[in-house]
């Protein structure tokens, strides 16, 4: 009798657990389910966004960028990205085509790094590899800021307000 029911609690116990192993992963889950639902969605205005992230003015040469960094006397920000890279694309269309972002943008000159352009990545030390990057840096090429990684637009949004209200 003992044995059947501390079987019976062992079945009890595990099921409970197995359950509970369960709602954590939904939890965690959920997140992820409405950044992609919003990541699906920003693609489907592909064509009305798109067109709005090319009106930023992108430098592609690095020292070019920091020589009217220097003139201007504005800050840098440096976007690494891979032109197959879908979250890159994903920045493009989402938080870099909303016209809050831009606003917050325009006090910076904007240079464009391809990963693939080793001379200039290297040049960027604390890049790691990962796309899309964020560097934020003075004229004389000073890091102050960094991000990695694809954000919604409202979490970029405010990564540019802290960035301003901490510098």
């Amino acid at each position: 009798m003992r044995t059947i029911v501390s079987t019976l609690i062992f079945f009890v116990l595990l099921s409970v657990t197995a359950n509970a192993q369960e709602s954590t992963k939904t939890e965690k889950i959920s997140p992820l389910k409405s950044q992609k639902h919003e990541t699906i969605q920003t693609l489907q205005k592909k064509d009305v966004t798109l067109d709005a992230f090319e009106k930023l003015i992108w430098e592609t040469d690095m020292d070019l960028a920091f020589q009217r960094a220097k003139k201007e006397n504005k800050n840098v920000m440096i976007m690494v990205e891979d032109t197959r890279c879908k979250w890159c694309k994903n920045m493009k269309v989402g938080a870099l085509s909303d016209p809050k972002v831009q606003a917050k943008l325009q006090p910076y000159i904007l240079l464009k790094v391809q990963r693939s352009d080793k001379d200039t990545s290297k040049r960027i030390t604390e890049f790691t590899g990962a796309i899309p990057s964020f560097y934020f840096m003075e004229p004389d090429q000073e890091l102050y800021e960094s991000i990695v990684g694809y954000f919604a637009t409202e979490d970029f949004l405010q990564f540019l307000i802290e960035i301003e209200e901490d510098y």
